[in-house]
């Protein structure tokens, strides 16, 4: 049931809720969905409306400081769905390594370990529609698909061949993939406009509840909420700045002992490091364009082995290949329109001139996906190496809170995101690695992979952010290392958790998607335990 807090009719409500949930984006729906389904009550505070919309639109825009980062403005959404308007919906899990200690590059280790993260997989799997298989999720991945990619697949020791999945369109946007049980479902009430303005404790710290949390309409009407349970599910940065504006509010009860609330704050870097020449079009779509299987796309990724991460002092880092079109193909054409109905603002660019490139070029995908079961990409685009790795852990990278306020009086968040010289060396030395073993393997008699990296750091026009914030919540052992602890309860409250990839204490080697919607039906387990004792 959504409800509209500036519609509200009366200045001040009040409700009650077993969970109150702080964000109607990806996490949140998903927790919200999966609390339903265990019979409990909840209350959704979601600042936007019902179409997501740019934090920019809402004046919810954030001081950058550092390096710009990318994902304030094009890597967040506010409104119901949140970014999973905006997602790609790309699904990889992170592997075991990734939660371990790396004491050659910094990174201690999670406080929670693979094994209790991923048999949650099948669950995400099972509810977002890709099947209760383990396709590309186990230890040993499906060697059959991966049989589909040859040469990728003996590239060379340092590398393991992975495929991701990418949730088709129509569920990418989780405010339609919920949707009967958001308008239906008496007992999940969603309210819009309903902007956090503050959460309340008794007295602050010592392990007390959150007794209330406040909330705002840009029409000034207000929402008081208590609930049993609290779970900030906000996003990254969003989430960041709440725990902020509530450790400020309570004279540090979070930060006092030492916790690095805002601290740590990363992100996978992305560099397109090369540029393939093609010798033979058709043998390379063949060798490297992503593959359908049972209606899902799965696209190749060279990671870094855990051993050559070891022995060359690296931290995670993937490599995969890339095209850019010029917009005006068929494929852009088709691109937008998905992306459209996925509820992203879309334009067409399609003009009558366009109409014999977009017969043919449907035809193409068209012969590609039936008979090839792939990807068909245009022959005009560019052909370009990415590599992303996994940034050191940095706590002078981070979030916090500025002097300005917006129109709700809430201070603005600032950013200064850094990055080190180990992560550019960590790009140069991964991009080396890449090139060499192409040249090496049969794949060289495909395509030429010419390197592009440049001599200075500054010069890397290509290097960005993608939209994967990390660390500046993260998760650990005590108050004085971490934000959360390994059950992502917010530590020196009872009853606040916190679900969003801002627990992560390192990003790894894969998208968070997959990662993270398993840590928040883990998460929905032990509220459900919590409530009914």
């Amino acid at each position: 049931m959504i409800k509209d807090l500036n519609l509200a009719g009366e200045s001040t409500v009040t409700c009650e809720a077993q969970v109150c949930i702080v964000g109607a984006g990806t996490a949140g729906l998903f927790l919200a969905h999966l609390l339903r389904l265990k019979g409990l009550s909840v209350v959704m505070l979601e600042a936007g409306d019902a179409v997501a919309r740019s934090g920019a639109e809402l004046s919810q825009s954030c001081e950058q400081r550092g390096i710009l980062y990318r994902g304030a403005e094009s890597g967040r959404s506010f409104g119901l769905g949140g970014t999973s308007v905006l997602w790609g919906g790309q699904m990889i899990s992170m592997v075991e390594s990734d939660f371990g200690a790396r004491q050659e590059v910094g990174f201690e280790g999670w406080p929670i370990g693979y094994s209790e993260v991923s048999r949650y997989f099948p669950v995400v799997r099972q509810h977002l529609g890709l099947g209760s298989g383990t396709f590309s999720l186990a230890r040993e991945p499906d060697s059959q698909a991966l049989d589909e990619f040859p040469d990728l697949r003996q590239f060379g020791d340092d590398f393991v061949l992975r495929l991701s999945e990418w949730l088709p369109f129509k569920r990418r946007n989780f405010a339609n993939a919920f949707a009967p049980a958001i308008k239906d479902d008496p007992d999940l009430v969603i309210w819009l406009h309903a902007a956090v303005t503050g959460m309340t404790q008794s007295q602050p710290g010592g392990d007390l509840p959150i007794e209330a949390i406040a909330a705002q309409s840009p029409d000034g009407n207000s929402l008081l909420v208590r609930a049993s349970v609290v779970v900030i599910c906000a996003g990254a940065l969003e989430s960041t700045r709440l725990l902020l504006a509530f450790d400020e509010s309570t004279l540090g009860s979070i930060t006092r002992g030492g916790a690095p609330l805002g601290r740590y704050f990363s992100d996978h870097l992305s560099v397109t490091c090369g540029r393939f020449v093609c010798r033979d079009m058709r043998r390379f779509n063949l060798a490297v364009a992503p593959i359908f299987r049972n209606g899902v796309m799965r696209t190749p990724r060279l990671e870094l082995t855990a051993t050559a991460q070891r022995q060359m002092g690296l931290t995670s880092a993937f490599a995969h290949m890339t095209f850019v079109t010029r917009g005006d193909s068929g494929f852009d054409i088709v691109r937008n329109i998905l992306r459209r109905r996925q509820g992203e603002q879309q334009s067409l660019n399609f003009t009558p001139g366009m109409l014999s490139r977009l017969v043919r070029d449907l035809s193409a995908m068209v012969y590609w996906r039936g008979v090839h079961r792939r990807l068909w990409i245009p022959r005009h685009a560019d052909l370009l190496l990415q590599v992303d790795i996994e940034q050191a852990p940095n706590p002078e990278s981070r979030l916090y809170l500025s002097s300005e306020c917006d129109a709700l009086n809430r201070k603005r968040l600032v950013i200064d995101w850094r990055i080190n010289p180990s992560d550019v060396r960590t790009i140069r030395k991964v991009t080396e690695t890449v090139v060499a073993g192409w040249r090496q393997s049969p794949l060289n008699q495909i395509a030429d992979l010419q390197a592009t990296l440049p001599e200075k750091f500054d010069s890397f026009a290509t290097l960005y952010d993608v939209y994967h914030p990390t660390g500046s919540i993260r998760m650990g052992s005590s108050p004085t290392n971490s934000v959360v602890d390994k059950d992502l309860r917010l530590w020196g409250t009872r009853n606040c958790y916190v679900t969003s990839t801002a627990v992560f204490p390192s990003s790894g080697s894969a998208n968070p998607g997959i990662t993270h919607l398993a840590l928040t039906a883990r998460l929905a387990e032990q509220i459900a335990r919590q409530c009914f004792g």
